[in-house]
């Protein structure tokens, strides 16, 4: 990790009671960086050994990137997913209950990124009915 760019954590997901993590997997041809079912236990061995459980049944692809663009990982995520599009938007519209969304994380170590979206990732997210979320998180530890 170069020290002082940021760490940008990008996130496809999906969430929600109506979805079959394996169903959706086979139907586009990807499989996701990490899925769960609600009620299963979780992957951290800590909280594992504690008995938490998944909260509610997702699937996503996860990008990290050391960048100062956080563009760069939303448009990453869509190169994979966009030859799918029409299915994933058909799967999505048969089970209205289910969220769909991208969600960044910056981890700032010393420089900050271009808080930026494209106007393509903008129209293609729209397309797909995905909501959108950023966080950021100083960590200006020594190291």
């Amino acid at each position: 990790m170069d020290s002082k760019r940021p760490c940008i954590r990008t996130k496809f997901w999906i969430a929600g009671e109506k979805l079959d993590p394996n169903d959706f997997s086979r139907l586009i041809g990807i499989q996701p960086t990490k899925s769960g079912k609600k009620g299963d236990l979780v992957d951290n061995p800590e909280a594992r050994d504690r008995g938490r459980t998944v909260p509610e049944t997702f699937w996503r692809i996860e990008v990290v990137r050391d960048s100062y663009d956080t563009d760069e990982g939303i448009q990453e995520i869509l190169g994979l997913i966009w030859p799918q599009r029409d299915a994933i938007k058909e799967y999505l519209k048969a089970r209205p209950s289910l969220q769909a969304g991208f969600t960044c994380v910056v981890r700032i170590h010393k420089d900050r990124p271009v808080y930026e979206v494209s106007r393509d990732s903008i129209c293609k997210l729209a397309y797909l009915g995905c909501e959108f979320g950023m966080d950021d998180i100083y960590d200006f530890r020594k190291e």
